[in-house]
């Protein structure tokens, strides 16, 4: 009985793998500037106590969804992913995809799919188009990409993620961003 009792302990006590939440910040994502640089819009997630500790092993941008006001508001668009210790990542540069809203689109290294803007698309055996509503990797961005996201892998898990967003062409078409999210497994660290 004892045996099992401390069985049953240990299971309760097993500290958690997996960090998931969604946010829903539908924040207007400032204008592109006449003239200097673009402002960006930062919407952030926090990884709690419970993941102190812990690295990242897998980490995924989820949900990532805008809706702009014109055709081609989408092109606008330019997607940077920062970790808790301000290393950052760009998911997206600007004039990468078309159309005028983006997804809901998911950002994951395990699946063997592309963005594709412009037709033929021959990088990957899959293509995501517009309005790129599904699960893609950034390996197949060029420039446009600094991906993968396994970059970010060994990181601290803990503390404020941050997804900032900017506008960095034509004045006058405008977005929204409805909502992003993060999947973070962890991994033990390397010691």
């Amino acid at each position: 009985m004892t045996m099992a009792g401390s069985a049953e302990a240990k299971k309760k006590h097993k500290t958690p793998t997996v960090f998931q939440q969604s946010v829903s910040p539908n924040a207007a994502i400032p204008d592109d500037a006449a003239s200097g640089p673009s402002t960006p819009l930062n919407s952030t997630i926090t990884v709690g106590k419970k993941f102190k500790g812990k690295v990242v092993g897998d980490v995924n941008v989820t949900g990532i969804q805008t809706t702009g006001s014109a055709d081609g508001a989408a092109d606008d668009l330019g997607f940077r992913l920062i970790a808790p210790n301000g290393r950052g990542l760009i998911l997206l540069g600007p004039t990468f995809i078309q159309g005028a809203s983006i997804g809901p689109l998911t950002s994951d290294d395990d699946v063997f799919t592309e963005i594709c803007y412009s037709p033929p698309c021959s990088f990957a055996p899959q293509t995501l188009g517009p309005p790129y509503a599904g699960t893609a990797n950034l390996l197949f961005n060029g420039a446009s990409g600094q991906g993968p996201l396994a970059a970010l892998n060994g990181l601290p898990m803990k503390g404020t993620w941050t997804l900032s967003v900017w506008d960095a062409e034509d004045i006058g078409k405008t977005s929204v961003l409805n909502g992003w999210g993060l999947q973070i497994t962890a991994r033990r660290p390397v010691t």
